[in-house]
Order: C-alpha cells, then sequence, then structure tokens
C-alpha cells in the first residue's frame, strides 16, 4: 500500500517503525476509547511481530483480516498515526479507523489520510463504500469522519448474545466512492412521519 496526499504518504509499516507504532498503541486518546488496540498487554518490543504480519498479509492480497497502515508526514517523514483496516466480521463490510499520536491531532492529518484511503481502495477493488464505526462519546472521532467525507447512516445498539445483554450504543457512517451508483440514504435524509398502521 502507498498513497499520497498533499501533506501525507499512507504505506505499509516498516521493520524501523517499531517505535513509531508503539506510541500510537501506548498513546492516551487510543487506549481511552480502543484498549485492545494491538492486545492490551502487548510490549513494545513485540510491535516486530505485528508489522511483519501485517506485511503478509499485503503480500498475500488478503483484503479481509484487520491490518494497520502507517500515517507518514511527507516533509519530516515521521510516523505520526495510523489506519487500521479489515472486514468487519460481524457486519461483512469493510470497516476503515484511524490513531493519532496526540501531538498531531487537530490538524487535519486522519481526515486526510481516511478520505485517499477510502477512495483508494473503493476503486483499485471495486468496492462501492467503507464504514467506519465508533463509540457515541468520542466527538473527536466523529469530527474526523465528516471531514473525510463519511456520513452518519445511523446509530446503533449492539445484543451481545455471549454476555445476554446489551452493549453501549455506537455510531455507524458510511463513505461512497465517486461515481458509486448505489442509493444513498442517510441519517435525517427521509423525515419520518410515525409508523404505518395497516387497517
Amino acid at each position: 500500500m502507498y498513497i499520497e496526499t498533499d501533506r501525507l504518504i499512507v504505506r505499509d509499516f516498516r521493520d524501523e517503525d517499531t517505535e513509531a507504532l508503539y506510541a500510537i498503541k501506548t498513546d492516551e486518546q487510543v487506549t481511552e476509547y480502543c484498549p485492545d488496540f494491538l492486545e492490551v498487554h502487548t510490549q513494545a518490543e513485540d510491535m516486530i511481530k505485528f508489522i511483519r504480519e501485517f506485511n503478509r498479509m499485503e503480500e498475500e492480497g488478503d483484503t479481509c483480516t484487520w491490518r494497520c497502515y502507517a500515517i507518514e508526514n511527507k516533509e519530516t517523514h515521521t510516523v505520526m498515526g495510523c489506519l487500521s483496516f479489515g472486514k468487519n466480521e460481524m457486519l461483512h463490510e469493510y470497516e476503515l479507523g484511524w490513531m493519532m499520536i496526540g501531538q498531531y491531532t487537530g490538524k487535519g492529518y486522519s481526515a486526510e489520510a481516511a478520505a485517499a484511503f477510502a477512495e483508494y481502495f473503493c476503486e483499485t477493488h471495486g468496492v462501492e463504500y467503507l464504514i467506519v464505526i465508533m463509540d457515541v462519546d468520542n466527538p473527536a472521532s466523529y469530527r474526523t469522519a465528516e471531514k473525510s467525507g463519511f456520513k452518519l447512516f445511523e446509530k446503533r445498539t449492539v445484543y451481545d448474545y455471549h454476555y445476554n445483554r446489551y452493549c453501549d450504543d455506537y455510531y455507524y457512517f458510511r463513505r461512497y466512492r465517486s461515481g458509486c451508483t448505489l442509493k444513498q440514504r442517510y441519517y435525517g435524509d427521509v423525515p419520518y412521519e410515525g409508523r404505518s398502521v395497516k387497517n
């Protein structure tokens, strides 16, 4: 994977990116909303294992298994964060996510990377749209989704059959590729006139 934008390069992780990947994993905002990112108890020395596994998937052409891509600053060549990507096992749709080291947040890098990746992947693989799902208590990620062209599709509540209970609500976004022919309907597009009742 290699994508260039005005300010960024989105690419495969390399062996020399272990420190950057660990900095992403241990960033306060990442641990708050994704505490199990790269598994809970992994250490810095384990990052090389993840990087090589991500690259193996790329080499094999695996588009489904979850992996991460580096977000690199084009000018400084600093890895500032990553995109996560894979096919959601429950929804069977391609899901995109992002994690950014704290000092680089608020500058639009995640949105720029996500928009470029979404368009590239959909066009390259003939996919009509990608999804993003997030905790309803994550306003920063909500703004990133909107800035990168994702639109809120609906708010969902998941029923966990393993624990026999409802889980926390989450937002479900979609971003359709350019020229998509599917009918695009988003949350709020159609006025609600009440439940229809048959006589």
